[in-house]
């Protein structure tokens, strides 16, 4: 099997894809590479851009990109000129005038490649005269010419943009493939993965599970001043499901509820956990093959499954969802969390 963009974790499917048409020479003017923040998409992005520009690109059997020849190792320094990528700085939105300056060095020939790559990031936050200037450049570009357009939602892009440019997602990795690579990366065991995994394994575990399939977040979470405020959104999380079992001890849920805060932000992550340990709980009533998205230990979560229905499960699910829709529309957080606890008691 051929080995293509190696660098990226998970999404065997869209590498292979990518890999054929770069190995053949058919790949288009533009793409759009969607992601949430820390999905790899800049990396996808350089893993491209090497790809386009390795000296081995037709030989099949060999990596695709190889790495090792002079352009591969140039992009991967970051010291390319025919790689540019444009960037909205500190500022809320494209503008215009970004792309303005992008298209006026558009039709220069490429100083050391046969390629000359535009990696714009954050392109979702293009405002719409930033997208129709560039849609004119998309239309019809130099034949040198290749556009990566990374965006987190390639939704806030325009229709004709998009038409332009097919759209690869990337999706989260699963937690072995995660697991395997804090453990094995370079970079990752030098920011202590390997010890956090040998003397905290519990601690271990529920970064993998806060990472959510993001490797850019798995990496942030190995700053244990990062990571101790989400395991203490856990602890919180998993005394409100505790709560949620003794129903004998409302007083108890009620405490559960005020501690976690009058932070609107702060109340609606704790609650979007909460959800994820709820949906856990629902798979596990149905299979035990379950991707867990809250819990750790499959085996104490599938058992505490056995102590809720399905029918109970979803009521409850119901009533987050309202807090959490109270909280988006601004309401009153401890009015919401008053109302949330009446509704959980009758659940």
């Amino acid at each position: 099997m051929e080995q293509y963009l190696t660098s990226i974790r998970g999404n065997q499917a869209l590498r292979e894809r990518l890999g054929e048409e770069l190995r053949s020479g058919l790949f288009p003017h533009a793409h759009i590479i969607e992601g949430a923040s820390g999905f790899g998409k800049h990396l996808l992005a350089t893993e491209i851009a090497m790809s386009l520009a390795c000296e081995s690109r037709t030989k099949a059997g060999t990596p695709l990109p190889c790495g090792t020849c002079r352009n591969c190792r140039r992009i991967k320094r970051g010291n390319c000129p025919d790689i540019i990528t444009v960037s909205k700085g500190e500022r809320a939105t494209m503008g215009v005038e970004t792309i303005r300056t992008l298209r006026e060095g558009l039709a220069t020939v490429p100083n050391d490649l046969d390629v000359k790559i535009y990696i714009i990031e954050d392109a979702h936050t293009m405002t719409v005269q930033a997208q129709n200037a560039l849609l004119l450049t998309l239309e019809e570009p130099p034949s040198f010419v290749v556009f990566l357009l990374l965006a987190e939602d390639s939704g806030a892009l325009l229709e004709t943009v998009r038409s332009r440019a097919p759209t690869h997602r990337l999706q989260p990795i699963d937690r072995e493939t995660m697991r395997d690579f804090l453990l094995t990366d370079t970079a990752a065991r030098a920011a202590g993965a390997a010890g956090l995994a040998t003397e905290r394994p519990a601690e271990f575990e529920a970064l993998l599970s806060l990472a959510a399939g993001s490797i850019g977040k798995a990496l942030l979470l190995l700053d244990g001043e990062k990571r101790a405020p989400l395991i203490e959104r856990i602890s919180r999380v998993s005394e409100l499901v505790n709560c949620l079992l003794d129903r004998k001890a409302p007083d108890r849920l009620l405490l559960a509820l005020q501690a976690l805060g009058t932070a609107r932000d702060a109340v609606h992550a704790d609650l979007s956990m909460l959800q994820l340990a709820l949906r856990d709980l629902l798979l596990l009533g149905r299979t035990e093959q379950a991707a867990l998205l809250f819990y750790t230990d499959t085996d104490a979560a599938a058992e505490l499954a056995t102590r809720f229905t399905g029918a109970g499960i979803f009521a409850l699910s119901a009533a987050v969802d309202s807090a959490l829709e109270a909280l988006a529309a601004n309401a009153n957080v401890r009015l919401t969390i008053i109302n949330l606890f009446n509704q959980l008691c009758t659940s």
